[in-house]
């Protein structure tokens, strides 16, 4: 392996969205970790969504432990940049893609076989959302087992050296 290749694995993750908080539990290579989630919410776009569904003020999360944190440490966990934007991608094209697509197939068929076109569309469009909606689930349940789709511990931070507060990664 040659130099270049060897920089390019050393060079460090970025982080698209970092938060703090508690280990409350260590399994094998990863950790439970309590967040507040009013800070872990805060930047994201759909936060109106998730709270009129309830929930407490904080959220417990999975990350992988390659920090080796224990219980109680008080942690930085992030999101590695990239992630969100492809999981928005599978979130909202898939379904929005399978309206249309369910929609024009409903409409063609319908018309083609003399029924009312807008029942037909209506009809396939629900068809449509409904087989994407499973499909996004598959995929999701597929891709929340890849590393690069899971949160990560990024470092361990000490109360008493504010400095360990800044930065991602030491």
């Amino acid at each position: 392996m040659d130099q270049r290749s060897m920089e390019i694995r050393e060079r460090p993750k970025a982080y698209m969205i970092e938060e703090e908080g508690v280990v409350k539990e260590v399994r094998g290579n990863k950790a439970l970790v309590l967040t507040d989630r009013k800070a872990q919410c805060g930047q994201c776009v759909a936060k109106g969504y998730c709270q009129m569904l309830g929930g407490g003020k904080e959220m417990l999360s999975e990350a992988l432990n390659p920090v080796g944190a224990k219980t109680e440490d008080i942690v930085r966990i992030g999101i590695p940049s990239g992630t969100v934007t492809k999981a928005s991608l599978v979130v909202y094209m898939i379904p929005a893609t399978g309206l249309v697509g369910g929609a024009a197939i409903g409409y063609y068929t319908g018309k083609s076989c003399g029924l009312d076109p807008n029942l037909s569309t209506l009809i396939g469009s629900l068809a449509g959302i409904g087989i994407s909606m499973i499909f996004v689930r598959l995929l999701s349940n597929i891709l929340s087992k890849r590393p690069s789709y899971q949160l990560e511990i990024i470092k361990i931070i000490n109360p008493e050296d504010p400095e360990s507060r800044e930065g991602s990664r030491t």
